[in-house]
């Protein structure tokens, strides 16, 4: 749908009148405008002053959405003799501007309509498949700044390479006056061989010009600066090779002031992993163990207690967490206190609460305060020492500061280790602590910003910024990290990408540059940065008003975040280009209609996402999406295995054309299943077996799809190393939505298929957007048994397991104390347990079983342990092993 086509007169697509409403009488054949209610102007005047202006509408063509407006700058309107006589306001250009746009939609309708019925041969034969109407009325429309918001599978790339086609059919554009932009060579190599294979009857078509932003950018300055080519810098190219230079920086920074690699360290062992916005629920319970794993081994309930933790670790101070009280509490209604931490060679308490500076806890923490007065009155009466840090204290700074202090004064000195081996949790990795200066610089240079606006911004906020310590640490060292890599560039006379399209954009914007561009197409816009819509804009203001802007994407399919893209040039494309229009490609060629409606209402829970209603042609009836969970990898792996033997099995009574095609996806290359080369072997006469990440799958499709290890971790999916809410700072509009980037990632993933996706996943820690899913009815994730993966009622987070215990089998959950009765007859083969006295590391042979690997188990409250994958099946337990043993 063209907007302004079907929506009414002003100025701003989406403010303008409703097209329903009565329209003003018009006759556009013969130049005919109705006078404003209580207007003095004459007829004579009106034909005057529309003379002055219809020689420059060509109605063989579709008029511009701007024109009406520009009419009106161009020609004012005689004086109203009624407003100037009573001091009223001159309503007459806005009341003309209406009938001018309504004069302008209805030609357009008409011709949108006549077009689309004298070029359906055109339409039908330009690409391999006939247009859509949506796809004709992309062509077709000749607006100043046109976006496509095109659903995945859509027929992005057709509607350019037909829309380029259609400019040069219509004669509106010579091939030398087209430029198309892409986002990387792949696309441009992509873009380069589909509009040679289907426009090769055009005259002069190799005079197309097809780049990336980069190479284009590129080639503007190196014309200004007579044929000097600019000097890229020779670490740029990939992110691998700009992540190991930011690597290379911080070693020598490191050199030169050891004051830095102190807080380079710091940040990664203590700061790296962010702890959210505000405490969660799971602080609420006392009677389970923690699932969130420290340095120091063990399993606490918080990020914030994890945070804690993590300090005490490398500051080298002995802790227990959550050891028994020293004095018995136990009632009918209360179990035995376990305070927070406990610090032995001094004998102190610590309780950390989840209080904000008022010491409130969060409303949805319900009696959580008569805990706290509960365990404060408990150390009173009993005389024992404890300190307290709260919530807003950890995430401003201040709680380390009076721990340390508190410490200090009763004899203990905290010393920073930041070379220290983890015994459990290892800290981020210097790698990936790079990576995020790398994402973080790419946008602020993007953007055309500076650190001080970021800091400008966070005060203008007004808001007391959740994490304060971890930004302004952050900002640090990015700051001297930045500061070197200019340098860096200066010394050596080069500059990077970034610089590039900043000094491209700024010749086109002074002159500098004569583009010869009428008509500008940009592919995969969703993936573009502040910086390349300000190149666009650039080259459309150099047209003035006679050449035509078409950008395509869509930003449900936003993921590279990481290399600067900003999914605000999509949501605020019409406050950039005012006289826009929107269209919507919302036809998929690709996914059936169920996945089409589970993908669309998961990506849309974010409400910064455009809507569209995606529609399919895609008429497979079957299953379209199914979720799995197993107790292990190695399980889920044999679960892969079994299911490809049942789809190679049911091809073999079909006469295939070609081999049936599987696409298994991983969050990361880590993911790649390890039999990957035994499946080929034992299938590939039948089925096509590929492993890509994600972002490697970008504009692929298969028959069908396999999400692997779709897991909450660090590493899982989503990603908790990618998605870093430090990002949003660089981002002038920010998008800070929970996991908004990985979302879109998770949507990519499943709308890769044509028959059906099956997601793998953990019965202990599934994938927070399966959980999502399955709770609003969107999937079920099946177990083992052909049971359905059920989540607890009463923390609504945690997974019920079945388990045997000593009064028959029952359902607990893995997060609380929730357990259910079951009528089911226990299994009692394989019930037998072994505890084993020697201690083992994760990932060691079951010496049991001989078949499991000993995994680290979160329920352990004492001691950390392992324990076999393949329980309930093999029950073997040992203590882990330290690693610093």
């Amino acid at each position: 749908m063209i907007e302004w086509l079907f929506i009414g007169g002003a100025v701003l697509v989406g403010s303008l009148l409703d097209a329903k409403d009565k329209k003003r009488t018009k006759n556009a054949d013969a130049g005919h405008i109705s006078l404003p209610p209580q207007s003095q102007l004459r007829s004579d005047e009106l034909e005057a002053w529309r003379k002055q202006w219809s020689a420059s509408v060509d109605r063989e063509r579709w008029i511009p959405y701007s024109k009406a407006s520009r009419i009106l700058e161009e020609f004012p309107l005689p004086p109203d003799p009624m407003s100037a006589r009573f001091g009223l306001a001159d309503r007459s250009a806005q009341t003309f501007t209406g009938d001018l746009l309504d004069e302008f939609r209805e030609h357009n309708l008409n011709f949108l309509a006549a077009q689309k019925k004298r070029l359906r041969s055109f339409f039908d034969t330009v690409e391999k498949d006939p247009l859509t109407d949506e796809q004709a009325d992309a062509c077709i429309c000749m607006d100043d700044a046109v976006q496509v918001v095109a659903a995945a599978g859509s027929g992005k790339t057709s509607t350019m390479v037909a829309k380029t086609g259609y400019v040069l059919h219509e004669g509106l554009a010579s091939p030398h006056q087209i430029l198309l932009l892409a986002f990387n060579r792949d696309a441009v190599e992509e873009l380069r061989a589909r509009l040679k294979a289907r426009l090769s009857s055009f005259e002069h078509i190799g005079e197309l010009r097809v780049e990336t932003f980069h190479s284009f950018g590129s080639s503007i300055i190196t014309q200004v600066n007579d044929d000097k080519k600019p000097s890229v810098a020779g670490w740029l190219g990939t992110n691998k090779s700009e992540v190991a230079k930011i690597l290379s920086i911080v070693a020598q920074l490191r050199t030169e002031d050891p004051r830095f690699g102190i807080e380079w360290d710091f940040f990664r062992t203590v700061y790296g992993r962010d702890i959210g916005d505000s405490p969660t629920a799971s602080e609420l319970n006392d009677s389970k163990a923690g699932s969130i794993f420290t340095a120091n081994g063990e399993w606490v309930k918080s990020e914030e207690e994890r945070l804690i933790a993590d300090w005490l670790f490398y500051h080298g101070v002995n802790y227990a967490y959550e050891r028994d009280y020293e004095h018995d509490t136990r009632t009918e209604h209360r179990r035995q206190y376990r305070p927070d931490f406990f610090y032995p060679e001094i004998q102190l308490y610590h309780e950390h609460f989840a209080l904000d500076q008022h010491d409130n806890p969060p409303p949805s923490f319900g009696n959580y305060r008569e805990g706290v007065e509960w365990k404060r009155e408990c150390h009173s009466r009993h005389n024992t020492d404890l300190i307290e840090t709260k919530s807003y204290q950890m995430r401003s700074g201040e709680g380390f500061e009076n721990l340390k202090a508190e410490l200090i004064k009763r004899g203990l000195e905290p010393r920073y280790d930041g070379l220290r081996q983890a015994k459990g949790r290892a800290p981020i990795s210097d790698t990936d602590l790079a990576g995020l200066v790398r994402s973080f610089q790419q946008h602020i240079k993007g953007g055309a910003q500076s650190i001080g606006d970021v800091r400008r911004r966070i005060e203008a906020s007004g808001k007391r910024i959740a994490n304060s310590d971890r930004i302004s640490r952050f900002i640090a060292i990015y700051e001297r990290i930045a500061s070197e890599w200019e340098r860096q560039l200066e010394a050596t006379s080069s500059i990077d990408f970034d610089d590039m399209l900043i000094e491209a954009t700024e010749h086109l914007e002074s002159g500098r540059f004569k583009s010869p561009f009428m008509m500008i197409f940009s592919d995969e816009f969703q993936d573009s940065s502040h910086a390349r819509l300000r190149l666009l804009k650039a080259l459309l203001d150099q047209t003035d008003h006679q050449g035509h802007l078409c950008v395509v994407g869509d930003d449900w399919q936003s993921i590279n975040r990481f290399a600067g893209a900003d999914i605000s040039v999509m949501s605020e494309f019409s406050a950039t280009f005012p006289y826009s229009s929107q269209l919507k490609l919302t036809t998929t060629f690709r996914c059936p209609a169920a996945l089409c409606e589970a993908s669309s209402t998961f990506v849309t829970a974010n409400p910064r996402q455009l809507e569209k209603v995606v529609q399919t042609t895609n008429r497979h009836n079957g299953p379209a999406i199914a979720a799995f969970a197993y107790s292990s990898s190695e399980e889920g792996d044999r679960a892969v295995y079994r299911h490809l033997k049942q789809l190679h099995r049911g091809t073999r009574s079909k006469a295939l054309e070609y081999a049936v095609t599987v696409l298994l996806l991983g969050r990361y290359r880590r993911d790649e299943p390890a039999a990957l080369d035994k499946w080929r072997a034992d299938f590939g006469d039948r089925l096509s077996i590929e492993f890509k990440t994600v972002h490697g799958a970008k504009g692929l499709e298969a028959d069908y799809v396999f999400i692997l290890s779709a897991c909450e971790g660090e590493y899982g999916f989503p990603s908790q190393i990618a998605d870093d809410p430090i990002l949003h700072l660089a981002m002038p509009t920010g998008d800070d939505y929970p996991m908004a980037e990985e979302r879109r990632v998770f949507y990519v993933a499943l709308t890769r298929a044509k028959r059906q996706v099956r997601i793998y996943t953990s019965i202990d820690h599934p994938s927070r957007f399966l959980t999502e899913m399955a709770k609003g009815g969107l999937i079920e994730i099946r177990l083992p048994q052909g049971r359905e993966l059920e989540f607890c009622p009463k923390c609504k987070d945690g997974t019920l397991m079945r388990r045997q215990g000593p009064y028959g089998v029952f359902d607990g959950c893995n997060r609380c104390d929730y357990k259910r009765r079951t009528d089911e007859v226990a299994d009692r083969q394989g019930t037998d347990r072994v505890s084993l006295q020697e201690p083992m590391s994760p990932g060691s042979r079951c010496p049991t079983c001989g078949k499991g690997e000993m995994r680290a188990r979160p329920k352990a409250r004492f001691r950390p342990i392992v324990g076999c994958s393949l329980y309930p099946q093999c029950k073997t337990t040992a203590p882990m092993l330290s690693l610093e043993k």
